[in-house]
């Protein structure tokens, strides 16, 4: 598997778009697992940051992250 080191920035970006929408719990249990399993650590502070957030709020935070950490391009707005 290629570019590996992008997983847990896009999978943070997903944990947090998740937990500021509609918070799906299905999507919040596997991504729980995945952080635990793969990376052997938890959620907890993921769910601090985004406590009381919309996407609106979150989302410069989320595009700063991946542009730093992966190669994924947002349209400019």
């Amino acid at each position: 598997m290629r570019n590996t080191k992008e997983i847990k920035s896009l999978l943070t970006a997903l944990y947090c778009l998740n937990q500021t929408g509609h918070n799906d719990q299905d999507i919040t249990k596997i991504l729980k697992y995945t952080f635990n399993r793969i990376f052997n650590c938890n959620t907890n502070m993921l769910t601090l940051i985004c406590c009381g957030r919309n996407k609106k709020d979150i989302m410069p935070e989320i595009i700063q992250l991946l542009k730093e950490d992966t190669k994924l391009v947002f349209d400019e707005e």
